[in-house]
């Protein structure tokens, strides 16, 4: 995740600067298969690389520097198979959606983040978000909306959702009825496309599950980079790419799937719960 995540501050970097791939190339000497390689942390990161980037796209030293650090730690831990855990694990992970093939995500006491409304979101800085200093509700939330409509987009995706919900969950109102009756008509409506999939946890069953902590999972389409699980509590949220773990809790989500409303019965639970809410404010 450190390399991705290095990468993407490269290209966002570039693109800040104005420049185009093809430009960047030619000021740099980089080809453009290995400059899209740096960026998409495919290619092992030198910190001469990350150098020579900073210097032409005229950034303070102490900018490039603090990824030059970042890299050669992660160079490090890499060599040594130690864990990968250095990051601002949500800002990170709010990032990463776009570039995972399959998403595998768990909520238990609210819906997943990466669903939220822009107003689910920002209302939800009350019950324990935002989960790291220095976020932004509204940008955040911003971010989220946009990675809604990607999904959403009649071009397709090639990614893959599949979320777990907890029948609390659904029927917990976050902000007020007019916020959560929106995030329950959006997952409805992000239900009706083919590679989206939502159920339900019925309440008799998240008792005997005992399920506390929400969670996605991320596959990533290189084979460099490791299956990551983003583990979310009330003001906190790690990673975890330990390969056993990451087995493990997709082995965990797929028997929790089974035990499931079915898709169908999930969809008209959820949008039973927000008639209900539209009901309420009608009166």
């Amino acid at each position: 995740m450190t390399e991705r995540s290095i990468g993407r501050t490269l290209r966002t970097w570039r693109n800040e600067a104005g420049m185009s791939l093809a430009k960047a190339c030619e000021t740099s000497g980089f080809s453009v298969a290995t400059l899209s390689l740096i960026e998409n942390g495919i290619k092992p990161l030198d910190p001469l690389d990350i150098m020579i980037l900073g210097r032409i796209y005229e950034l303070p030293n102490d900018t490039w520097k603090r990824e030059v650090r970042r890299a050669e730690y992660a160079s490090n831990e890499r060599a040594s198979g130690e864990s990968k855990q250095r990051l601002n694990a949500p800002e990170d992970v709010d990032k990463s959606y776009l570039e995972a093939v399959t998403l595998y995500a768990l909520g238990t006491d609210m819906l997943p983040r990466f669903v939220h409304t822009p107003e689910y979101r920002i209302s939800a800085t009350t019950l324990g978000c935002p989960t790291y200093p220095g976020d932004s509700p509204a940008s955040t939330a911003e971010r989220h909306a946009g990675w809604i409509r990607r999904l959403a987009s009649t071009k397709g995706s090639s990614m893959t959702v599949e979320v777990l919900v907890t029948e609390d969950a659904v029927r917990r109102v976050v902000g007020n009825p007019t916020i959560t009756n929106a995030a329950l008509v959006q997952l409805v409506h992000l239900s009706e496309i083919e590679h989206f999939k939502v159920q339900v946890i019925e309440r008799e069953f998240c008792l005997d599950a005992r399920l506390e902590s929400s969670y996605m999972h991320l596959t990533f389409p290189h084979r460099q980079h490791d299956d990551v699980v983003y583990i979310e509590r009330s003001g906190s949220g790690r990673y975890i790419e330990d390969p056993a773990v990451c087995q493990l809790v997709q082995q965990s989500f797929k028997a929790l799937q089974r035990s499931a409303l079915t898709p169908t019965l999930s969809v008209e639970l959820i949008a039973e719960v927000a008639s209900s809410l539209a009901f309420d404010l009608s009166r």
